[in-house]
């Protein structure tokens, strides 16, 4: 097989496996786009309210979630190497972990939302964050338990059956966020708290559905029997969990931490400059969740061909995934452009904040490449098992270069909003680049071990 050949079989293997990807990482983020718009109905301080308490949730859930982020790539590593059944005790010792982490943050968002007002935001804010936050944080361990599912399964190259899921649960969402918020059907109108309502059933339907699917699948009961026959039941891969795992939550909590930042420093500022940023940063949430589908066949890819011992292989799925970053978040950056000033239209008829969003938009359409190469570099490191120095990169270009950045433009030059997207279009890049040459280090030094 020629090169050429090889780069299109690479690019039919990546898009059959980031679509699903996509569809189910798209359905996710578009249960908050959806809150935000249907609570939106209530009042920009509503709106602005969703925004940041589901930013703070994230926040620390995404550190929980990077955690079991290992699984896809340890699993995918042992298909690659012809030793499926390892997937299963991979799988088992996630879910030890996953009970665990389940108890901790659901720990920490309790505490969190109950001293809500260390974000100093407004008084109003402040009082509907807490009761959106008091009733989603039940469906924390759900979320946990679907990541983990939704690992494994994506981790055996089958990314349709958690995207399938995940487009009920938006389904779900919607229909009960109707419902709820407003009092449809009969029902009362809660509001904000019928918003968390929705999305908490929408969490706990989707965790059922996809665990009822893992333990009665064939193929899974399958490679439980080799399992059990091979490496019997004490066999542990909770070390390798973690140190895989506790780096890249650690990344992503660097990451999503920056970008909370940035969000209550927008709120201080004022109400119209908060709900201008979550409308800008809502819409840039689709297209990173987007782009971070591509990112997690990367992961699965580059992890395949680890397990296979294919130094080639690497490359190539790393080329491929890069193009087609390229090419998605370059669309991404024209509609950003063309439609500035129609999309914010979705979320508010409030002029001020139409007109400030319309602005945010234009940068956001600018860091579109370099936050999809950043992304997408840290799926492929993940793929080598390669989570420690990404981790490090994401502290330096956000915490130590973006955060502080963004303040000075904001505050110190009196940029407002817009000081917080130049700093991000800034720190993006830098992430980009040394995630960049990071993978090339590590392509150019790879060394295959056995899982």
């Amino acid at each position: 097989m020629t090169t050429r050949e090889k780069y299109k079989v690479s690019i039919r293997q990546a898009t059959k496996l980031a679509l699903p990807i996509i569809g189910g990482q798209l359905g996710l983020v578009l249960m908050g786009f959806f809150d935000t718009v249907q609570v939106g109905g209530l009042g920009p301080a509503y709106m602005a309210a969703s925004g940041v308490s589901s930013g703070t949730y994230f926040l620390f859930m995404l550190l929980g979630m990077g955690i079991l982020f290992a699984v896809s790539p340890l699993v995918s590593e042992a298909f690659g190497e012809g030793h499926a059944w390892k997937s299963i005790g991979v799988f088992r010792s996630a879910l030890k972990i996953a009970l665990v982490l389940c108890v901790v943050f659901y720990g920490v968002v309790y505490v969190v939302t109950d001293h809500f007002e260390i974000f100093r935001e407004s008084e109003k804010i402040t009082t509907l964050s807490k009761r959106f936050l008091h009733i989603l944080n039940y469906s924390t361990p759900m979320l946990m338990l679907f990541t983990l599912g939704k690992q494994f399964m994506d981790g055996t190259g089958r990314t349709k059956v958690s995207m399938v899921v995940t487009v009920i649960g938006l389904l779900c969402n919607v229909i009960l966020n109707w419902i709820l918020i407003y009092g449809k059907l009969g029902c009362p109108a809660m509001g904000i708290e019928g918003a968390a309502i929705a999305t908490a059933t929408a969490r706990t339907l989707m965790c059922v559905i996809l665990f009822g699917y893992i333990f009665y699948d064939k193929q899974v009961k399958g490679l439980i029997a080799e399992y059990k026959l091979k490496a019997g039941e004490g066999k542990s891969y909770i070390k390798p969990i973690l140190e895989i795992g506790v780096p890249s939550g650690l990344q992503m909590f660097f990451e999503v931490a920056a970008f909370n930042a940035a969000q209550i420093m927008s709120g201080w500022i004022d109400e119209t400059n908060l709900a201008a940023y979550q409308i800008a940063i809502s819409l840039a949430s689709i297209t990173f969740m987007m782009v971070s589908g591509v990112a997690n066949a990367g992961t699965i890819m580059t992890g395949y061909a680890f397990g296979a011992k294919d130094k080639e292989g690497i490359g190539i799925a790393g080329n491929t995934v890069y193009f087609l970053t390229f090419c998605s978040q370059f669309l991404f950056a024209i509609v950003f452009l063309a439609l500035c000033n129609q999309l914010p239209k979705m979320y508010t008829g409030d002029e001020k904040v139409i007109t400030l969003a319309s602005t945010l938009l234009i940068w956001a359409a600018l860091f579109q490449l370099s936050d999809g190469f950043q992304v997408v570099g840290a799926g492929l490191l993940r793929g080598l098992q390669d989570t420690r120095v990404p981790s490090v990169i994401a502290f330096a270009s956000y915490w130590i270069i973006m955060v502080p950045l963004c303040y000075v433009l904001t505050f110190t030059v009196g940029l407002g909003v817009v000081g917080v997207y130049i700093g991000f279009t800034i720190g993006l890049s830098i992430a980009a680049g040394l995630m960049y040459l990071r993978f090339r280090y590590r392509l150019k030094h790879v060394q295959f071990a056995d899982l």
